[in-house]
Parts: structure tokens; C-alpha cells; sequence
């Protein structure tokens, strides 16, 4: 009889491992694919406001992602940037490269970089391009 009843203390011990594990790789996997998706976003910057699109494409690690920011000067045009979205716990970095544009001249673009705090379908923060402007704020709204 003991040894049924320290089979079934086994058994039941690997089950709530196997259970307990499940959850934790659950709760990662979430956790990687909450910042996915298209945000939209309002953007007052150093030398002009702008509107536009960040999209978070796939996982490049466990912290960071692919995306594409789609930015609209209130002064007309629309540049694109590469960027990777790195996340760590509710502090989010967006750091681009490679701006492009079909309809205005961007060879004067510094790439921008931004800082923001993640709260639900919000961030919030600040922008500092390469070169040192700093926006005055940036808020990126979920799709």
C-alpha cells in the first residue's frame, strides 16, 4: 500500500511540475507577443509634429522585435525607418535606422530613437534622435 501511495505522491507532484511549467512558458509567451501588432501615434518633436504607424512585426529574441515606423510631418511627406523594439518589463526603447522616403528629402533624417513606458494599449515617453533633439512627448495608441 505505501508504495501505490508513493507512486500516486509522484505522480502527482510531476503533474503539478508539468502543470506549473505550462503556465510560466504560457505567461512568456504572452508576455512576447503583447507589444505585436500596429500602433498608432502622435508625436510632438524637436522641429515638427508628426502622426503616424509603428508596426511590430516578430520576435528577434526574448526582449526584442523587427518593426516598421511610418511617420507623417504635420510639414508634409512620409519617411520610413527601420526599427527594434526592445522590452523590458514596462520600460519599451524603439531605436530606428534606415530612413526612406518616396516623396521628400531625407538625407538630413537622423534616425530617431524612442523611450516610452508600456501601460496596457499605451505608451508613453519621450523621443532623442542621433543627434541629440529630444521631443517633447510621444504617445503610441494599440490598433
Amino acid at each position: 500500500m505505501k508504495k501505490s501511495l508513493g507512486f500516486s505522491r509522484r505522480r502527482l507532484l510531476r503533474g503539478a511540475a508539468l502543470v506549473i511549467a505550462l503556465l510560466v512558458l504560457g505567461a512568456t509567451a504572452q508576455a512576447q507577443t503583447g507589444i505585436q501588432g500596429n500602433w498608432s501615434f502622435v508625436w510632438q518633436g524637436a522641429s515638427d509634429n508628426y502622426s503616424g504607424i509603428l508596426e511590430v512585426k516578430a520576435p528577434v529574441n526574448n526582449t526584442s522585435y523587427s518593426g516598421r515606423l511610418t511617420i507623417r510631418p504635420a510639414k508634409g511627406g512620409n519617411v520610413f525607418e527601420d526599427a527594434l523594439i526592445t522590452v523590458a518589463g514596462n520600460e519599451v526603447r524603439i531605436e530606428c535606422s534606415n530612413p526612406s522616403s518616396s516623396d521628400r528629402d531625407v538625407s538630413d533624417w537622423s534616425p530617431d530613437r524612442f523611450y516610452v513606458q508600456l501601460s496596457g494599449n499605451k505608451m508613453e515617453g519621450y523621443s532623442l534622435d542621433a543627434v541629440g533633439r529630444r521631443g517633447t512627448s510621444i504617445i503610441f495608441t494599440r490598433k
